[in-house]
C-alpha cells in the first residue's frame, strides 16, 4: 500500500479545514464545467479518484450521477458520508489506496467519467511506472466515448523557477520531496511528487490507450478551455477513450 501522508487522522483533520476554505468554494463551478466538458446527463456513472470529502462527488449526485468516490482517508470520508447525508444525496464512497482500485471490485467499461483532481492521486503514488498503472485501470473501467479528467502539477513552471538551485527538486526526474508541518514522534510525514510536463502526461495517457487529449488551464481553481500556460503550478488534462 502507498505510505500516503493522508493515512494520518492529525494530517487529514488538519488539511480538511484548509481544503473546505481554499478549494470548496469552486466546487459547483468546477462540476458545471465538467458536466459539460464531459457530455454528462443523469443517470450517468461516475468514479471520484482521491475524492477527499467529497467535495465533488455530492455537487454530482446533486446533479442526478450515481456516483463512486474512492480515498485512501477514512477521516475524509467519514466527513463525505456526513457531508452527502446533509446534501440529501447517495455517494458510495470507498476506502482504498488508488494503487488498490483493480482490487475493490469496479467492473470494467462500466462509468460514464472518471476523474482524479487536485493531485489527488496521479504524482503522488510512487513515480510514473504507478502513475501508468492506474492510467491503464482508469481507461479499462471507462465506457467507450467517455472521459477521463486529472488535474496534476505542471514540471515546466518548477524547473523555470528552480533550474539547479531548489535542494527539494529532483530535476533529473522531476519529483519534489515534500514534508508535512505537522510534528509526530511516531512518524515523519512526507512523499515525493512526480511532477509532469505536458508532453509526459500526453504520453502516458497515450500509452495508456487514450486517443484524444487535451491540456487545459485550472489557474486559481478555475477549469477553463484556456491551454495551461508554463507559469500555471497545475494542469487539468482531458482524456478521451476513443474505443
Amino acid at each position: 500500500m502507498n505510505n500516503s501522508p493522508w493515512t494520518n487522522d492529525s494530517f487529514a483533520a488538519m488539511s480538511l479545514a484548509r481544503i473546505d476554505e481554499k478549494f470548496l468554494p469552486s466546487a459547483l463551478a468546477q462540476v458545471d464545467y465538467l458536466m459539460k466538458k464531459m457530455n454528462l446527463t443523469p443517470g450517468n456513472r461516475i468514479l471520484d479518484l482521491g475524492c477527499g470529502a467529497g467535495r465533488h462527488s455530492i455537487e454530482f449526485a446533486k446533479r442526478g450521477m450515481i456516483v463512486t468516490g474512492v480515498d485512501i482517508s477514512e477521516i475524509m470520508l467519514n466527513n463525505a458520508r456526513k457531508r452527502a447525508e446533509t446534501a440529501g444525496v447517495e455517494v458510495d464512497f470507498i476506502k482504498s489506496d488508488l494503487a488498490d482500485l483493480n482490487k475493490i471490485g469496479l467492473v470494467p467499461s462500466s462509468f460514464d467519467g472518471i476523474l482524479c483532481l487536485c493531485e489527488s492521486g496521479i504524482g503522488v503514488l510512487g513515480g510514473e511506472s504507478k502513475d501508468f498503472e492506474i492510467l491503464r485501470q482508469v481507461y479499462d473501467l471507462l465506457g467507450s466515448g467517455t472521459y477521463f479528467i486529472l488535474s496534476c502539477f505542471n514540471s515546466l513552471r518548477r524547473y523555470i523557477r528552480s533550474k539547479d538551485q531548489n535542494p527539494i527538486f529532483d530535476y533529473i526526474n522531476s519529483t519534489m520531496a515534500w514534508s508535512c508541518p505537522i510534528e509526530s514522534d511516531v512518524e515523519v510525514l512526507s512523499e515525493q511528487q512526480r511532477q509532469y510536463a505536458p508532453s509526459e502526461m500526453k504520453m502516458l495517457l497515450k500509452l495508456a490507450g487514450f486517443g484524444e487529449i487535451d491540456v487545459l488551464s485550472c489557474r486559481d481553481g478555475v477549469f477553463t478551455d484556456d491551454v495551461m500556460r508554463i507559469e500555471d503550478i497545475e494542469m487539468l488534462v482531458v482524456a478521451r477513450k476513443v474505443q
